[in-house]
């Protein structure tokens, strides 16, 4: 039955075109609602979502047809609604009407009276009310403004007779008197108006009996200063002159409040469009102007450049936050001092800037932004402790002004990625955006939409790469790397892993990786062999998590493996990103009885004073410092043996990476090296593989 009413009511009311073309025209909202705990709403017209400004499909979306969730901002109105609906029920009533608040998609608070009528009709077991809903804000609005005006009157009224040479007081209330006393004002001196030429502008149109409306200050007989808002109408003639009743509205507070409203406003706008870094233009201020500018010019107008100041992070280091700070300012203004009108900059983040020029020629744009380098670096506290602040740019010539900006400032960052292999001796190293990027870009994106389908198929295979013993010539042990083995062939790590690590998937691959290294090792210890310590990379994206090693825990407490045969390896580039966290992070790794590895040692700002306070079990050397196949150069010689014997000395074991030749197995040999891992031996080859060198067979599941 209650679905033959509910047939029935839907084909009356939502299927009825003469009736809900009557209700928007008469501009009122009609909506059928369950009376649950929700106000579910089951059906309403088109007018009910013109009213609230979402379209049907996105209120659906995003409330669930709830009007409690649409309420979820507005907690205060929702539970005087929620109140009247309860009230109206327990009086046994058919019905309420009801005049509250509710906030249009926009932010703006309307005013909307509500007739409501309950039926008997019931779905689920809820009983169905139907809802008329009109938006009466300027109606509500007209009545409050009246209330407040005619509740906050002050009552000043006087009466003046217009005379030619000024205004002869007649008579006024005693609130006015009281106040300026009574008074005549000669036009030549008015004895209590601050601004008199307001009186003379009027004066002649008094005279011949028209109504007037300005604006006074004046001064009372106490001595302060008044705003007053003056009407002013004719009410009588008296030897030719005329009589004139004028109201007075004391607007001081009014003008201070606006005044004060100037400010916040400024105030607002500052926060909404000004980086208080760079005191400039900040994204929202720049994604309006200059997407503004490039939406209203033509194809080829302009060119979008995203310059980065290169390893920004050690200025900060070497100088404090704050000097970076003023650092990031003198950029800003020096390039601001060189645009052109109609062209924008803005700091987008950290040291991020984004650049909106007029197009030009490559030897054009790159000239424009070497002088801007070249001025960045007359800052005098650089010159004094003579730091050269250098760039990287990205250059997106705009050819399809309709892309969202957004896609056009990403295209000029891929292209900033890659400036490193720019060339040019100035400060700027600069790179278009190419057809290589796109495509790279769209393989990218192809990857992504791919990467999580491919894990749950296992797409991703661990490999190993032995580290040999040079005291035991064996393999004492190995690093896990991961290949994807796409359908269409292997895709290198170098593809995937930067793309991984930047949209966080890698947290994902890295947990992975070192579940199957578990599991292998598992497999390995229930055939009574002696299983090799295997070391795995994690990513500094875990880092970002003070628990990431619960994630590790659980899953080798799954396969029972011991943590001795398990090492993590970081990369030297994490202890200049935070040296004093990545410590907390390497003590709660080895109090987990894993073993911990800095990788990559030297491939960037080695610094061999951090040593001392890292308690890592390894120091992996980076293949940097095997710059010669043959090792003939004395002095690379000593920081080799330097390095390897200072890593003894804080009972770390040495594993040197990338060695090639067996004259550099020899040398490091003789330097006491611990382990060597690289193509010398062997490259990372497939778990089968790795066993028969390893083990001398393979081992079986």
């Amino acid at each position: 039955m209650e679905n033959q009413t509910k047939i029935f009511v839907d084909n009356a009311i939502g299927q009825s075109s003469e009736y809900n073309m009557l209700m928007n025209l008469s501009r009122l909202s009609v909506s059928k609602h369950l009376v649950d705990e929700h106000f579910t709403l089951i059906w309403a017209n088109e007018y009910y979502y013109e009213l609230i400004g979402y379209p049907k499909e996105e209120y659906e979306r995003l409330f669930e047809n709830r009007p409690d969730k649409f309420y979820a901002a507005d907690p205060e109105n929702w539970k005087i609604l929620v109140d009247k609906v309860t009230e109206t029920l327990a009086s046994g009533a058919s019905g309420y009407h009801f005049i509250g608040r509710m906030r249009h998609k926009s932010g703006r608070m309307m005013w909307v009276k509500l007739a409501n009528v309950f039926t008997d009709e019931r779905i689920n077991g809820y009983r169905v009310s139907y809802t008329v809903m009109a938006d009466v804000s300027e109606l509500q609005q007209t009545l409050l403004e009246q209330s407040i005006t005619y509740n906050n009157i002050p009552g000043f009224i006087a009466k003046f007779r217009i005379r030619e040479n000024g205004f002869e007081f007649v008579e006024a209330n005693e609130k006015f008197t009281r106040l300026f006393g009574r008074s005549d004002y000669a036009l030549d001196s008015p004895v209590a108006v601050r601004n008199p030429a307001v009186l003379r502008d009027n004066h002649e149109l008094m005279r011949r009996g028209e109504p007037v409306n300005f604006v006074l200050q004046a001064r009372e007989q106490d001595g302060n200063n008044v705003w007053l808002q003056v009407s002013g109408e004719c009410m009588d003639w008296q030897d030719g002159d005329p009589l004139y009743l004028f109201v007075y509205i004391d607007i001081s507070e009014l003008l201070e409040q606006r005044e004060l409203q100037k400010q916040t406003s400024q105030r607002l706008e500052q926060l909404a469009f000004v980086d208080p870094v760079t005191e400039g233009r900040n994204r929202t201020s720049f994604d309006i102007d200059a997407g503004g500018a490039i939406r209203s010019a033509a194809p080829g107008s302009y060119a979008l450049v995203w310059l980065d100041i290169q390893k920004f992070k050690l200025v900060n280091d070497f100088f404090g936050v704050e000097a970076g700070d003023r650092v990031l300012r003198h950029c800003y203004k020096s390039v601001q001092a060189h645009l052109e009108d109609g062209e924008y900059v803005a700091r987008l983040a950290a040291d991020g800037f984004n650049l909106l020029l007029w197009d030009a020629t490559r030897e054009r744009l790159e000239e424009r932004l070497n002088r801007m380098a070249e001025d960045v670096n007359r800052f005098e506290p650089i010159v004094r402790r003579k730091y050269i602040i250098s760039f990287s740019a990205g250059i997106y010539h705009i050819d399809d002004p309709s892309l969202p900006l957004i896609q056009i400032q990403d295209r000029a960052n891929i292209a900033r990625k890659n400036a490193g292999a720019a060339v040019g001796n100035g400060l700027c190293a600069c790179r278009m955006y190419s057809e290589q990027d796109r495509l790279r870009s769209l393989r990218e994106k192809e990857m992504e939409n791919r990467m999580r389908g491919a894990l749950e198929r296992g797409e991703f295979i661990v490999y190993l790469q032995p580290k040999q013993s040079l005291k035991k010539s064996s393999i004492a042990g190995a690093e896990a790397l991961v290949r994807w083995n796409a359908p269409e062939g292997l895709i290198s790590p170098a593809e995937f892993i930067p793309l991984f690590e930047q949209n966080g998937f890698i947290v994902d691959l890295d947990l992975y990786v070192f579940e199957q290294v578990c599991a292998m090792q598992r497999k390995w210890l229930d055939n009574g062999v002696a299983a090799v310590p295997v070391s795995v990379n994690m990513s500094r994206t875990h880092l970002s998590d003070p628990h990431f090693l619960d994630h590790y825990e659980s899953i080798r407490q799954k396969y029972g493996t011991p943590p001795e045969l398990l090492e993590i390896e970081l990369t030297e580039s994490l202890v200049f990103e935070n040296p004093q966290l990545l410590i907390r992070f390497i003590d709660q790794i080895r109090a987990h009885g894993y073993h911990c590895s800095i990788d990559d040692f030297g491939s960037g700002y080695s610094s061999l004073n951090i040593l001392k306070d890292l308690n890592v079990n390894a120091l992996k050397l980076d293949r940097v410092f095997f710059s010669s196949k043959e090792v003939g150069n004395a002095r690379e010689q000593v920081v080799i043996v330097s390095v390897i014997d200072l890593a003894r000395k804080l009972s770390m074991v040495t594993v040197a990476e990338g060695v090639e030749t067996e004259p550099q197995v020899d040398f490091l040999r003789r330097t006491e090296c611990d382990m060597v891992q690289g193509y010398v031996f062997a490259r990372p080859v497939p778990l089968a593989e790795f066993e028969r060198m390893a083990y001398g067979r393979e081992i079986a599941a």
